[in-house]
């Protein structure tokens, strides 16, 4: 018998260990790069090595992390005693268990958690320009099911109603006195609710109105200024994935198609009489495996170094509009800027799920193959970004540790700072990072970002092997990422028509 994940498989000292050797047991006082991958599992499955993390010297605080690993699956000695010793059973279980939280993919990041409103059947991409116009968009988002809900503090539902319902009637009643004057008032009211919470500056941005002039009041006049704004925005090519309208993403896909970057599944119906009849925009859509000269493949696994890391071309279906053009997008910049011919993933096309994934509008991302300045290359996330060591944060006359500490704190891009660190895949992953954080979901859920986009380390919708939130034994935060990078459009969950 062999041990099977891919943090432990091959290392001598584990598979004896693992085989019943007894000097290969480890014991206080060990020390060696295999602790340190020992101690990084024990974080991953929930146990606490605060203080020292994965440093790879077994001392008291790994002795009392195994004591309690051991006693929590009931792995005891022959006496029916609990020791601080990692031996066959112990190994086994830890292979085990991270064989299982290695292979699956992690989630979509979670969903927004406040009180829900009906769009009444308005685009919900023109209502949150809406409510970014005003500045209510720093407490409002499209949520997963297709409500649209409050992020982050609290309000009463009336409230989060009379927002969004009154920014619907505007767009649907033709600007309507009555609906700008009642998202006036709503937004006032917004304000004094951030002012309560001892949020000044929140509160007087409510108040004015991002980026609005004093002068324009607040009111019908704010409504008809709102008009012009929304008449003059269109789908330009740097208008980012997440700020189009499926309509708006359905023309430029149109477009792609025709310029022969993809096949488009259903495509414009062209009438005996010359007629072109579009396809719906929130239908689910499919496309070859090749996008702009990009082949995508899927695999099973993370790892290159695994025998079964086969990547296969699989056509991509079920996929909302918007992740259509924002594939079309990422494999032409990938291509033209690295020389990528294909890009592989566990995860893109749509299926009976009702997240982000399900809904065909994320992507597990694991690493790209191609050739640069006549050299082939093959880079992965899990190989070539995370099993590299990060800096010893507490103490940094340390030795690098093999992984981040299990706590949420802001954290920075590992290969930033590895000493030797492989400049192309330095670039390479800093590079899709920027691109991914420029086109799609970041710092928001939704459309009408303002803030700076993000970087790694930093938080964000993107997920990666150096992402701040951590939940050790759960399948969220950067344990459940470490192989690939997430990234999505629109909000995780099921969105309505």
């Amino acid at each position: 018998m062999s041990l099977n994940s891919a943090r432990f498989a091959g290392v001598d000292r584990l598979e004896r260990c693992l085989a019943g050797e007894f000097a290969a047991r480890l014991t206080p006082n060990t020390s060696g790069d295999f602790v340190a991958l020992v101690q990084q599992a024990l974080m991953d499955l929930g146990e606490s090595l605060s203080r020292f993390g994965a440093d790879g010297s077994y001392g008291g605080e790994t002795t009392a992390a195994v004591l309690a690993y051991k006693t929590r699956h009931g792995l005891t000695s022959p006496d029916g005693s609990i020791d601080g010793i990692v031996g066959p059973g112990t190994m086994g279980r830890l292979d085990e268990e991270c064989t299982a939280l290695d292979e699956v993919p992690g989630p979509c990041p979670p969903d927004s958690d406040g009180p829900a409103v009906d769009l009444a059947g308005a685009d919900e991409q023109l209502v949150n320009m809406v409510l970014a116009q005003t500045a209510a968009a720093t407490a409002i988002g499209v949520a997963g099911d297709g409500a649209t809900r409050l992020v982050g503090l609290r309000v009463s539902e009336p409230l989060a109603a009379s927002l969004v319902g009154s920014s619907a009637r505007m767009l649907i009643d033709g600007l309507g006195q009555d609906a700008a004057l009642e998202l006036a008032g709503s937004v006032a009211e917004l304000a004094g609710v951030f002012s309560g919470a001892g949020l000044a500056e929140l509160a007087s941005l409510v108040s004015l109105g991002a980026g609005w002039p004093a002068t324009v009041a607040v009111g019908t006049e704010l409504a008809t200024t709102l008009a012009a704004v929304l008449a003059a925005t269109t789908a330009a090519p740097s208008t980012p994935v997440r700020d189009l309208s499926k309509a708006s993403a359905l023309a430029e896909a149109v477009d792609h198609a025709r310029a022969g970057r993809i096949t488009l599944t259903p495509g414009p119906v062209t009438a005996a009489n010359g007629t072109v009849t579009l396809p719906d925009p929130k239908a689910k859509f499919a496309v070859p495996a090749t996008i702009a000269g990009v082949t995508f493949k899927h695999t099973q696994f993370g790892d290159r170094r695994r025998s079964n890391y086969r990547p296969v071309a699989q056509p991509l279906a079920l996929l909302d509009i918007r992740h259509v053009v924002g594939l079309v997008r990422f494999a032409m910049h990938v291509s033209a800027t690295w020389g990528v011919t294909e890009v592989h993933h566990v995860g893109i096309s749509g299926d009976a799920r009702t997240d982000c994934h399900g809904n065909g509008r994320a992507i597990d991302f694991v690493g790209v193959a191609g050739s640069r300045a006549g050299t082939p290359f093959l880079l992965t996330v899990f190989n070539d970004w995370k099993n590299h060591s990060v800096p010893n944060l507490d103490d940094r006359t340390r030795p690098r540790r093999p992984d981040w500490p299990p706590v949420t704190r802001k954290l920075e891009y590992r290969l930033a700072t590895l000493p030797g660190a492989d400049p192309l895949a330095r670039d390479f992953f800093a590079d899709l990072y920027a691109w991914v954080a420029s086109e799609y979901q970041d710092r928001t859920d939704g459309p009408g970002q303002t803030l700076p986009a993000s970087a790694i380390g930093e938080g964000s919708r993107i997920m990666t092997p150096d992402h701040p939130d951590s939940k050790p034994g759960t399948k969220n935060g950067r344990e459940a990422h470490h192989s690939h990078v997430h990234w999505q459009v629109g909000p995780t969950g099921a969105q309505a028509p």
